[in-house]
């Protein structure tokens, strides 16, 4: 969304609380880091249910296991499709290094019986039929953006927040272009943990905008850990459609296990 940072919202949509005071005053770009270098966990595992939410209002339920892994080059994260049978056995993969290489994704579709690595130009596509895109659930790099605070007093569920402005820098535009699919977005961010609770994002194409919301904040083992996020697209001003990645049983520095990570777990599944 440039609604995302680096660190993936899938996996990572948890946020340390820092350590501000009214006193500190932060330009947008400083906000923004905090954002990005917020605490997560070395390893983390969860369920989720991912919902679509068409026009109608009918839904379709896709149980999710996910898994995360941090180390001083890359944060790895995997997620395995386990319910329906139309999407049992699908697994996702990203590799998201701390150096200035491009992320690794890749896609496992049983009925192809094949991983596919996922290429730069396909990451403004829908992951697995949702309303977020292979970018959303990567992130994307904060260095790629320009921000600016249009308010620093914006209230979002009776929390401060500031309201920041993204925009690509024009070094970047065609990149963000090609693998976000959006032109600039605006961002919520609380002023106590540095949570992002909100976001509007303006499509390239299609005369869309998506709203992202960030809900039921709950604090596991000292992580502000957002339960549930919502994406909605809407066209002309009206809903086309929506989606929810509802999480549970989230825990965090439990495991260290690295070849849950490799292509070929990608194929075995749990």
């Amino acid at each position: 969304m440039k609604v995302f940072t680096r660190s993936c919202v899938l996996f990572a949509a948890l946020f340390m609380v820092s350590p501000f005071t009214v006193a500190e005053t932060l330009d947008a770009r400083a906000i923004m880091e905090k954002v990005d270098n917020r605490y997560t966990g070395d390893s983390s595992v969860a369920r989720a249910q991912l919902i679509l939410i068409d026009r109608r209002g009918r839904e379709r339920v896709r149980d999710i296991r996910l898994f995360t892994l941090e180390t001083d080059e890359v944060e790895k994260s995997i997620s395995f499709f386990l319910s329906p049978t139309d999407v049992a056995g699908t697994s996702y993969m990203n590799y998201d290094y701390t150096d200035d290489r491009d992320d690794d994704s890749w896609l496992y579709l049983p009925a192809l019986k094949q991983v596919r690595r996922v290429a730069a130009g396909d990451r403004s596509g829908s992951f697995m039929g949702s309303d977020f895109t292979y970018s959303d659930i990567n992130g994307v790099n904060i260095d790629w953006y320009d921000y600016e605070i249009l308010e620093d007093d914006a209230e979002v569920d009776g929390a401060k927040t500031w309201l920041i402005q993204s925009t690509p820098k024009p070094e970047f535009a065609d990149r963000v272009a090609r693998e976000t699919g959006y032109e600039k977005s605006h961002l919520w961010i609380r002023q106590d943990n540095f949570v992002q609770v909100q976001g509007q994002i303006w499509v390239t194409r299609g005369n869309r905008i998506k709203y992202f919301t960030a809900s039921d904040l709950q604090l596991i083992d000292d992580i502000w850990t957002p339960m549930r996020l919502q994406m909605v697209t809407t066209r002309n001003g009206e809903r086309e459609h929506a989606s929810v990645f509802r999480f549970s049983e989230v825990r965090y520095n439990e495991h260290t296990d690295e070849s849950l990570f490799t292509t070929q777990s990608m194929q075995q599944g749990l």
